[in-house]
């Protein structure tokens, strides 16, 4: 059981470089627009082990074909509390690598029902090459100079699922 749900969660994780928010996370996450953005929002849900469910929403900030930010609220909501104990400790150890990058802030939040994993990331001041180092150079999606192109990140969402509206 332990595999599948590893499993699982590798799919579900390899959305955090992609952002959202759902109705009910929207108001934690203070990130707003700045002038000359857009956004673009993405989002999946899935079903997992023990009638677990996963609600995966993301945002999208980018100028012209460039992104400058993105937040990811990914929940995973379960009645089987051991279920979620495995989701909470598999995310909290995910990002550990990550949690002395600035720019590239990440929360895990319990509740009796759920786990929320929150990821922002600030594309024009995070170090790509601190990224790079953990993630590795191949099947990444940074360009040359460190900047990741709005169509290759959305190109990334779909390839799991994702719809982006």
């Amino acid at each position: 059981m332990k595999k599948i749900v590893s499993i699982l969660l590798v799919v579900i994780l390899a959305f955090f470089f992609v952002t959202g928010c759902d109705d009910d996370a929207k108001e934690d996450v203070q990130v707003k627009a700045s002038k000359g953005e857009s956004t673009l929002k993405c989002s999946r849900t899935a079903a997992g082990m023990n009638n677990a469910t996963a609600s995966l929403n993301y945002t999208i900030y980018y100028k012209g074909d460039y992104v400058t930010k993105t937040v990811s609220i990914e929940r995973v909501e379960s009645d089987d509390s051991s279920v979620l104990d495995q989701y909470e400790e598999s995310y909290n150890k995910i990002f550990i690598p990550y949690k002395d990058i600035d720019y590239y802030d990440n929360n895990v939040d319990r509740t009796s029902n759920s786990v929320t994993s929150t990821t922002v990331i600030n594309y024009e001041k995070v170090d790509t090459k601190k990224i790079l180092e953990i993630e590795g150079e191949n099947g990444n999606i940074y360009e040359e100079d460190g900047k990741v192109k709005k169509d290759t990140l959305v190109s990334f969402f779909k390839k799991y699922g994702a719809k982006c509206e």
